[in-house]
């Protein structure tokens, strides 16, 4: 059989590769599914449509540059512009630049400088440069009249200086255009490092989830082959023949159930096997009683009838010696009487038979029992009760209770048998009750269902037994009155032992004692075959 560590082992791997084969399809499946992802969003024609309408979107600009730059050389070939500032005639000069201004819608500002940076005219536009929404470009043309192309700069002379204001929104889009296209690039080249981090990232996350998971396998693996492991050893046990080891019962599993089934299954061998050894011992109790009854018998009548016969035939005057033999007579007659009452519960305890069951209502045997005992104190109907109720009632001061349930509580029990038990621990309860004297006398008898059982109880007033007692009071010659055999109660518990009931001594709430007898309920897994006659399970105290 393989041990707990084994068997923790074989569980464990087997978590680890029910969990192990999903995770690496899942990292294939995500590294197909990264890459495909990927590769339809990195396209080669998406980069070329994004460098082609960045390219659209840097001619757009040259153009605008141009064209500005165009409209600053026409204004600084103006002929009549030129010969102003050579003549340094500022109204001349700021006339022109008045006249080219209106001309020219995108200026900001235009002037005109000499050759030593003085202005010699500006005009600027009504509505200052709004840098929210526009761009400021600047244009400078040389405005000297030595034959160099008017597009030339010539620092060292007169200078035409032309602000120009655009729209901003175009060149804004451009710069957007640009970063747009430069991180897409960058991402593109970076594809097939992020394409390995998110795998790896997955597999990393995959890998944590596995470990623990391995973990809380690994734990439930413990726990369950702990339990089988208390399993296998109480079995162990059981075999060397400890019925008195149980398992948890933990939890709400499989496992659990078994270990409940296992305990429960203990419980009943060990009641069987100890209602076995009782019923053994009650026999061989039974059979050394039929022998004493046999040996005591027998000489009583011969020694009764010789002492009868001296007392008859002593015919002499000596009146010392007459009541010697009067008094001889009369203790004889009376430890015969005795002992001849001893074989008598001694036979009746040998020849005790066995219960013969058949389901019965527990509840209207009692009632009956509780109406016949009530007709005791009448004296019209209490010649017609059985003797047994007179036998066992006759001197009883004790008020009798009972409290039964109002619906049935069905029962395989022998009636006569049943019958003998009440009326054993009525006896006793009402002597008991009796006798004690300082209290009301009383007697109550109680039924009740407790889960698969039925529980009686017969309780008194009296004195009780001590506790040192309670355990040994049902055995054999075990008594607790001055005069009494000891076998009244060990009948007692045999009957209930065939019934396959438990019987035991608590103390009562009335004072005295309460003795406790439980009972399987017919429809209970506990209650017996009624096929079987012979009882197979134990009784013990409650």
């Amino acid at each position: 059989m393989a041990g707990p560590g084994r068997i923790r082992q074989r569980l464990a791997l087997a978590i680890v590769l029910t969990a192990l084969i999903p995770v690496i399809v899942a990292i294939s499946l995500a590294q197909t599914a990264v890459q495909h992802a990927g590769a339809r969003f990195y396209l080669p024609e998406i980069g070329a449509h994004l460098d082609r309408s960045r390219g659209v979107y840097l001619d757009l600009a040259r153009s605008v540059k141009a064209l500005m730059g165009q409209e600053a050389a026409a204004i600084a070939e103006r002929h009549s512009l030129r010969l102003a500032v050579q003549s340094r005639d500022h109204a001349a000069v700021q006339r022109e630049l008045q006249r080219a201004f209106s001309e020219h819608g995108s200026l900001v500002t235009l002037s005109a400088r000499d050759a030593e940076g003085r202005e010699l005219g500006r005009v600027e536009r009504e509505r200052p440069l709004d840098s929210a929404t526009e761009n400021r470009w600047e244009v400078v043309r040389a405005l000297s009249d030595t034959g160099a192309p008017a597009t030339d700069e010539d620092p060292d002379g007169p200078t035409l200086l032309a602000v120009f204001g655009t729209s901003r929104a175009r060149f804004d889009e451009l710069t957007e255009m640009d970063q747009f296209v430069g991180t897409y690039r960058q991402i593109e080249q970076r594809r097939g490092v992020d394409e390995k981090s998110y795998v790896f990232a997955f597999a990393l996350l995959l890998g944590i989830t596995i470990v623990a998971a391995i973990g809380v396998g690994t734990l439930l693996a413990r726990s369950v082959s702990r339990r089988i492991s208390a399993l296998a050893n109480a079995t162990q046990l059981v075999a060397a023949g400890n019925l008195s080891i149980r398992v948890p019962e933990h939890g709400g599993d499989e496992i659990t159930n078994l270990a409940r089934a296992f305990n429960h299954m203990l419980s009943e061998v060990a009641e069987s096997r100890a209602r076995i050894e009782y019923l053994q011992r009650i026999g061989a109790w039974q059979e050394m009683a039929r022998r004493l009854a046999h040996e005591i018998k027998n000489p009583l009548t011969p020694i009764l009838l010789a002492v009868q016969e001296v007392h008859r035939r002593y015919e002499g005057s000596d009146p010392q010696y007459r009541r010697l033999i009067e008094t001889t007579r009369e203790i004889v007659e009376d430890e015969v009487g005795t002992l001849r009452r001893l074989v008598t519960e001694f036979s009746d305890f040998a020849r005790l038979p066995e219960a013969r069951l058949e389901p019965e209502d527990l509840v209207a045997f009692l009632r009956e029992l509780s109406e016949q005992l009530a007709l005791l104190a009448d004296e019209t109907h209490a010649k017609e009760l059985p003797e047994d109720l007179h036998r066992a009632f006759a001197f009883s001061k004790a008020t009798l209770e009972f409290e039964l349930p109002a619906s049935t509580a069905e029962l395989a029990m022998d009636r006569q048998m049943l019958r003998r038990v009440l009326l054993n621990l009525l006896q006793n309860a009402a002597q008991a009750a009796s006798a004690e004297g300082t209290r009301p006398a009383r007697v109550r008898v109680r039924l009740r269902r407790e889960g698969e059982y039925l529980v009686l109880d017969v309780e008194d007033s009296g004195a009780g037994i001590p506790s040192a007692m309670r355990e040994r009071v049902f055995e054999p010659y075990v008594t607790t009155k001055p005069d009494g055999t000891g076998l009244g109660l060990a009948i007692v518990k045999k009957i209930v032992v065939e019934h396959h009931g438990m019987i035991g001594v608590l103390e009562s709430p009335l004072g005295g004692a309460l003795v406790r007898v439980r009972f399987p309920r017919l429809e209970s897994r506990a209650a017996p075959k009624l096929e079987t006659n012979v009882a197979t399970e134990t009784a013990g105290s409650s």
